[in-house]
């Protein structure tokens, strides 16, 4: 796949790679200055897919911290530039807006590899005929679209047909002023060195379709590889109500002076929100803490949390535990109870699906098959928890949490 272009090797992660195409479609949230942003936009007559794809392989190394990428968009950066990329497939178009500084030096670099996208797709029977039909559209830059993020435009190929008839103005369609079209070349053509091109590198050209290809490997050699940042973020598990859930609120509240972020089911969960789904991303996490009780043992979803943490694997370095006082997990005869607590369970389930028939038995057997897997991991797993020293919770109410805060940070830092 990398071969193709298709997927690529996480600058920061050896060995952990990704394919655009499947990432989410949704895009991740992050700021944006639009005050004074460069925009450039193409617009296709057909526009094939896997141009932002191809893209995103090309120039990944620049991906914002390797996170602000999904599947219809992605954000460069070199550090003193941002290059936000974003396909428009319900509108044939890939609009690319620049903030930051030195604008058009880092849009040449970008525009740079999607010319070079556009000249593959050649004809057959002719290679030198570029088969792909597409507009060039370059921003106004009068005192109204100045500034705005949706200016009027021009097609690159008319402006140079401007050029080539001597005629070096045209008016704006939203203003009606007339604008210089050599000044609204140079806003966006980036010339590496002008004396080599003292005309400034606007002239026409004799394929206006699309901008002029140019050496940007200066550009790229001085920008910064992007690595993957590991987001500071840990899931709790722990059962709603009563202590648990204070011991919950007291942890959330230490770790809010941490650059730590505590994911919890109350708040992230959101309306509607598909709770397995949720508890197998927390059976995931890299880092979980766990508020053992009594409930929690009891408890079905807690369990299901607890058990996928343990076959996600490494689950005595991913578990950061708690155990308060009513979990009764440090005798034989206490631990068994628990075992005897999800015998009676699968008994009682197994008993009362005997009296209904097979076809409206439709999530029953998923949660007997729930309540034997725990059944038959909870005593592994309980004997873990009581073999770990986890401090009481007024150790760790009184010390604010330190050597838990520690014991994370100590975790995260070696993802």
């Amino acid at each position: 796949m990398m071969r193709f272009k298709l997927c690529y090797e996480i600058p920061g992660r050896p060995h952990h790679y990704i394919a655009p195409q499947l990432l989410e479609p949704n895009s991740p949230d992050y700021d944006w200055d639009d005050s004074t942003n460069l925009i450039l936009r193409y617009r296709y007559e057909f526009m094939p897919k896997g141009i932002l794809t191809r893209l995103i392989v090309e120039l990944h190394e620049f991906i914002e911290a390797q996170q602000l990428v999904w599947k219809t968009g992605v954000v460069f950066t070199n550090t003193s530039a941002r290059a936000e990329v974003i396909e428009r497939y319900d509108k044939s178009e890939i609009r690319i807006r620049v903030s930051g500084h030195d604008q058009k030096r880092w849009l040449s670099a970008i525009t740079h590899e999607i010319e070079k996208i556009h000249r593959s797709f050649t004809s057959s029977d002719n290679p030198a005929e570029n088969r792909l039909r597409y507009q060039t559209l370059i921003p106004c830059n009068c005192n109204t679209c100045k500034g705005r993020q949706a200016p009027h435009d021009y097609a690159y190929n008319r402006l140079q047909k401007f050029l080539s008839d001597r005629q070096y103005q045209i008016q704006c369609q939203e203003s009606y002023a007339m604008v210089d079209v050599r000044q609204l070349l140079n806003d966006i053509l980036y010339v590496p060195d002008p004396l080599l091109h003292p005309e400034g590198g606007i002239r026409a050209e004799s394929d206006p379709q699309g901008l002029p290809l140019q050496d940007t490997s200066s550009i790229l050699k001085t920008a910064q590889t992007q690595l993957y940042q590991p987001s500071q973020e840990i899931f709790i598990s722990y059962a709603w109500s009563g202590d648990s859930e204070e011991m919950a609120n007291e942890i959330e509240k230490a770790l809010a002076t941490t650059d730590i972020t505590l994911i919890r089911d109350k708040r992230d969960l959101g309306f509607k929100g598909r709770i397995q789904a949720f508890m197998a991303q927390i059976g995931q996490g890299n880092a979980v803490i766990v508020v053992i009780s009594d409930k929690y043992l009891k408890s079905e979803n807690c369990m299901f949390e607890l058990v996928e943490i343990a076959a996600n694997g490494d689950f005595y370095d991913r578990i950061f535990p708690i155990v308060l006082p009513d979990a009764q997990i440090y005798k034989p005869v206490q631990r068994i109870r628990y075992i005897q607590h999800w015998e009676q369970e699968i008994a009682e389930l197994d008993e009362a699906m005997k009296s209904v028939g097979s076809a409206n038995l439709q999530g029953f057997r998923e949660s007997i098959d729930l309540y034997t897997r725990i059944r038959n991991t909870i005593a592994e797993l309980v004997d873990i928890l009581k073999d770990m020293n986890t401090l009481t919770p007024d150790l760790h109410s009184d010390s604010g949490f330190s050597e838990l805060i520690d014991a994370i940070q100590n975790r995260l830092k070696q993802d």
